[in-house]
């Protein structure tokens, strides 16, 4: 009798509803793909079992419980780990978009966007998404921006912004089967674009953070104005004050378009509030009364236009931080929340949402996870709210735990080997962590060779139950 109750629906449903919504001290932690009245006992169980497993065998065993090597048939560029750990993007130098379902037992991969334009050795690209929360299938748009490093583009959509809708497919009986795509806007980049150093988008907008003539700037764009073949489209320019140099970005709601001097990345937040973390420390903008252009600015422009609403200084943050070294954003019940490595230090940014209208109180606050890391060389890394994965030339891969400080755990363990390769890795973008599954991606070339080719990838589940 027993073993049957344990199997009804309604049990599973009662473990799995807490976590899918946020907390005061957490952020949402498990995702659907589909209405969850299409779920079984069976689908309930297994999710949730993954999520608390996935926790158990990351803090707990150095070496993951099972570990997969996919090779796509294109030049990666750059790769994306779709929130939920099933679905990994990859983005080619033609312009292809594919992907692999790596919850399914054989790998294989799948053609999203197909070749757009002939092979590009020297080019740019980068990929986000903007998950649609009110869909009730797993659905995003994605942003994908080519740029040449050197040479004119013999095809324009070689040097442009591309917008998709991708949705979930389904089978007969209600199961996500792949991914389907739509195109919904594209527009072009000015030929003096030569690189990208991030990008976000969010609802009809995108953020590029980009280079030209050795000077770089942030547009924030609305894609659908912007659609067409003309260079012309509105954006709103914001340069911060002489040696703050932001170094991270993700998008989260509607703006026009930022202006920052030598930046890796910022964050726009809801409420036009702009999140940096630079040279200077971790910062909270208002762009709201800055005007709109139709163009880039003159190369060399300085003058600052907007000054912190607050900040947090002497965090210690390194000059050689990369968007990688930044979270995305974390929505709890009533705040934001953003992780964040600066030297050997792992920190928070907990600002409070809605914002603190009283000038006498702090927007936001900083708080320190874990410090005295021993990271000598530049790593690739990527942080969740709890974990972070973590390359290292000199000490290979490794993890660590943190706990933020309201939350209800006691497990204090830091700096968790997950493992060590032979020799080192040379990539230029990942790891990929998604916390719901226990699911780490890493480039798996081992290379000395000048060009890589990045066509190698390693997928490391640390949960001890998967599919």
């Amino acid at each position: 009798m027993l073993h049957g109750v344990s199997k009804t629906r309604g049990i599973w449903l009662s473990f799995c509803h807490p976590h899918l919504s946020p907390t005061e001290s957490a952020p949402q932690t498990l995702h659907l793909e589909r209405p969850i009245e299409l779920y079984t006992s069976h689908d309930l169980e297994f999710l949730f079992l993954r999520l608390k497993s996935a926790d158990i065998g990351w803090r707990t065993d150095s070496k993951p419980t099972r570990k997969r090597e996919i090779r796509t048939a294109h030049t990666a560029q750059c790769m994306y780990l779709v929130e939920g750990g099933r679905w990994l993007l990859f983005a080619s130098n033609t312009g292809c978009i594919t992907y692999f379902d790596l919850d399914a037992s054989i790998l294989t991969e799948s053609v999203l966007i197909p070749d757009q334009f002939d092979a590009c050795a020297k080019i740019h690209v980068t990929m986000a998404i903007d998950r649609d929360n009110d869909s009730a299938l797993l659905a995003f748009n994605l942003a994908v921006s080519f740029c040449l490093i050197d040479t004119p583009p013999p095809d324009p959509k070689a040097q442009g912004v591309q917008i998709w809708r991708v949705e979930l497919a389904l089978d007969d009986q209600q199961r996500g089967i792949g991914l389907t795509v739509k195109h919904l806007a594209s527009f072009p980049l000015e030929p003096s674009v030569t690189n990208f150093s991030c990008q976000s988008i969010g609802g009809p907008h995108v953020a590029l953070s980009i280079g030209y003539e050795d000077y770089q700037q942030t547009s924030i764009i609305d894609w659908k104005q912007a659609d067409g073949d003309q260079m012309n489209y509105p954006r709103r320019l914001l340069h911060l004050p002489s040696g703050e140099i932001p170094v991270c970005l993700v998008f989260l709601t509607t703006v026009m378009i930022i202006l920052i001097k030598f930046q890796e990345a910022i964050h726009i937040l809801p409420g036009n509030k702009l999140f940096a973390v630079t040279r200077e420390g971790v910062m909270i903008f208002d762009y709201s009364s800055i005007l709109e252009k139709t163009s880039l600015l003159p190369v060399g422009s300085t003058d600052p236009t907007i000054t912190p609403l607050w900040r947090a200084s002497n965090t210690g943050t390194n000059p050689g931080l990369q968007p990688s070294s930044i979270s995305k954003p974390f929505f709890c019940s009533r705040s934001i929340r953003f992780s964040f490595r600066e030297r050997s230090a792992v920190h928070g940014v907990i600002i409070d949402y809605p914002y603190n209208e009283c000038p006498m109180e702090p927007l936001g606050r900083v708080v320190k996870f874990a410090e005295k890391l021993d990271i000598y060389t530049k790593p690739h890394e990527c942080y969740g709210y709890n974990k972070a994965a973590i390359l290292s030339n000199r000490l290979g891969a490794y993890s660590f735990n943190y706990t933020w400080p309201d939350e209800q755990n006691d497990d204090t363990t830091l700096s968790v080997s997950l493992h060590t390769e032979d020799t080192f890795r040379v990539c230029d973008f990942g790891p990929f962590l998604d916390e719901q599954s226990g699911r780490v991606v890493v480039p798996a070339n081992v290379t000395i060779k000048r060009h890589r080719t990045h066509d190698r990838i390693d997928i490391w589940d640390f949960a001890l139950l998967y599919k």
